[in-house]
């Protein structure tokens, strides 16, 4: 009987996850275009341009491969978006906290705020849309609670210490309003076309936020 090359069985397993990591990624095309009524095998399948079997045999139901399916967006869309802005935000946060300057530390923010959420109206729309679409499938499904829900802790957790700086009362709830100002802002962007509305209306909705906040 003649052996298994390890090397065969290594090249394998890799090629089997690559795979599954390109179903997943189609999943998100199909939930783009159809939202999460839209997912079922054969869609899937026929977004990833695979075998239909390939589909049910890396995720034994629709469910499974919606919650992996999430859990690969939000960990992505962290590590390639979210955290590369605020590492850059961090120097600018810096510069105006050491200048101890309460005034150009709110207008900072408020940039930052600006520039945040163009970016994600007007350059990556698709991801935006894949993620209020499973903020929404959340509403019923447990297992998406938890990685939204991861989300939003990691998201207060960047935010929070330009809050702290700004010595409100409670910088954690100041995040979570801010933040649920930022998805309104985002939500109307999306309906309406971030490039049909007045100049400065994002502004004008974080600076209003901002001074609420006192």
């Amino acid at each position: 009987m003649s052996e298994i090359n390890p090397t065969y069985m290594v090249n394998r397993q890799a090629r089997g996850d690559e795979r599954r990591l390109h179903i997943l990624r189609a999943a998100w095309q199909v939930i783009i275009n159809d939202g999460i009524r839209g997912v079922r095998h054969r869609a899937v399948a026929e977004a990833a341009d695979v075998p239909l079997a390939s589909t049910t045999y890396y995720f034994r139901d629709i469910q499974a491969l919606i919650n992996e399916s999430m859990e690969l967006f939000a960990q992505e869309t962290f590590q390639n978006f979210t955290e590369p802005f605020w590492a850059e935000a961090e120097a600018k946060f810096a510069t105006l906290k050491a200048a101890e300057n309460r005034q150009l530390l709110e207008q900072g923010f408020v940039d930052l705020g600006v520039d945040y959420i163009h970016g994600r109206l007007a350059d990556h729309r698709d991801q935006l849309v894949l993620e209020y679409a499973f903020w929404h499938a959340a509403v019923n499904n447990p297992a998406l609670r938890d990685a939204v829900g991861e989300l939003l802790r990691r998201s207060v957790a960047l935010m929070k210490p330009w809050f702290e700086a700004l010595e409100l009362s409670d910088p954690e709830q100041a995040s979570r309003c801010m933040l649920a100002t930022v998805r309104r802002i985002e939500y109307e962007g999306l309906i309406a076309g971030v490039m049909t509305q007045r100049p400065n209306w994002i502004r004008e909705a974080l600076t209003y936020q901002l001074k609420a906040l006192w």
